[in-house]
């Protein structure tokens, strides 16, 4: 003789067990997925700031290599004279 009544409740015990591991295991996944694409969007967003980043170093490294004396010194008489003088006079023999 088989006892069937025990027999299914144990099924059934196990079969509720089993759909609560199931859906807490399924949260859990989910949960990471989003955590993940919210790491990737993160990465993404440091990766565009630092490519602007590196825009603004090259945009300005090009405006440094842009400055001449002639554009210091446009409007500014005081220090064209100054240049000017130091031109006449030639290199400072204590700079050499």
């Amino acid at each position: 003789n088989i006892d069937i009544t025990n027999f299914e409740a144990s099924l059934e015990t196990f079969k509720t067990g089993f759909a609560k591991n199931y859906d807490l295991a399924s949260r859990h996944f989910q949960d990471a997925i989003k955590e993940i694409d919210k790491s990737i969007k993160h990465m993404e967003q440091t990766k565009e700031a630092l490519q602007a980043t590196v825009r603004s170093f090259r945009i300005a490294n090009d405006k440094a290599q842009d400055v001449t004396i002639t554009k210091l010194t446009k409007g500014n008489l005081t220090m064209a004279a100054k240049f000017a003088e130091l031109g006449e006079q030639g290199p400072d023999q204590d700079s050499l």
